[in-house]
């Protein structure tokens, strides 16, 4: 079957590399340590302190960097980014 655009990926899950929070909400995505830029936030699936986190509400992905917009304001060495899934 023919496709416009991007052919789609089936079943390519990717585990990304932990995630050390500290006080900024900007971090980069990387996969076995190179920097991975997935198709859109709409693509993984994102923990924040054992709650699943809503693509392009409570993140967004520019490149491989996820930035990450939480009601209080400003991550801090406490949060957990316990999940870090890309779903192909």
């Amino acid at each position: 079957m023919s496709y416009i655009g991007k052919t789609p990926t089936v079943g390519n899950f990717i585990k990304l590399d932990a995630i050390t929070t500290s006080s900024t909400n900007s971090y980069t995505l990387q996969h076995n340590s190179v920097n991975f830029s997935p198709e859109s936030a709409l693509h993984m699936m994102v923990s924040l302190n054992g709650v699943i986190q809503a693509p392009n509400t409570s993140y967004t992905v520019s490149g491989s960097t996820i930035t990450f917009l939480p009601s209080s304001g400003t991550l801090s060495s406490s949060d957990s980014i316990d999940l870090n899934y890309v779903l192909g």
